[in-house]
């Protein structure tokens, strides 16, 4: 067992080690800092948020001061303040974009249940009906045989291949005009 990881150092001895890629001074590092960390991701999410949610924004943090050859570890500056203060500042960046991102999701959600619940199925079953009041007799003959594939019709005796697109882009025009356009 390495006796350097019972000891106690420094944050600047600690960063320099972990930048080297010394074990001891990771797990030094996890030891000493994830506790005090929880403790902060907790109070900055005013303890509403599970330890689960707590645990992976911490996890988050680790992961990203291992990433892309320790980039955001090497901008840590022991001259500028602690290494605690260092990894409190992650946290809130982490925590607030989780924040932002998780507001957005709400917003998207509200906005489509507000365009669902403006439509009842009584108006959609209005709308359509009205769309289908608008269909021509072939019209509405192809709209069942070809567009609804009814059996027991076959749409390929009366129309021909120039004929059913010119039909069915009229329906469709109808279908956007009278549906789409007033959902």
């Amino acid at each position: 067992m390495n006796t350097r990881s019972d000891r106690t150092y420094d944050d600047e001895t600690i960063v320099a080690g972990c930048l080297r890629g010394e074990n001891w001074a990771w797990e030094a590092m996890f030891r000493h800092y994830h506790p005090r960390l929880l403790s902060i991701i907790k109070a900055d999410m005013n303890w509403q948020y599970s330890m689960d949610q707590a645990e992976e924004i911490a996890a988050s943090i680790w992961c990203s001061l291992c990433s892309e050859a320790y980039s955001r570890l090497r901008k840590y500056d022991p001259h500028l303040g602690r290494l605690i203060t260092y990894l409190k500042g992650l946290a809130r960046r982490e925590i607030w974009n989780r924040t932002r991102l998780e507001k957005n999701r709400r917003a998207r959600e509200r906005r489509c249940a507000r365009s669902e619940a403006t439509m009842n199925e009584t108006e959609q079953a209005i709308i359509l009906e009205e769309f289908l009041a608008t269909l021509t007799r072939r019209e509405w003959a192809f709209f069942q045989s070809y567009l609804m594939q009814e059996s027991g019709y076959s749409c390929q005796s009366e129309f021909s291949s120039s004929n059913s697109s010119k039909v069915k882009s009229r329906i469709m025009k109808k279908f956007r005009t009278c549906v789409l356009d007033k959902s």
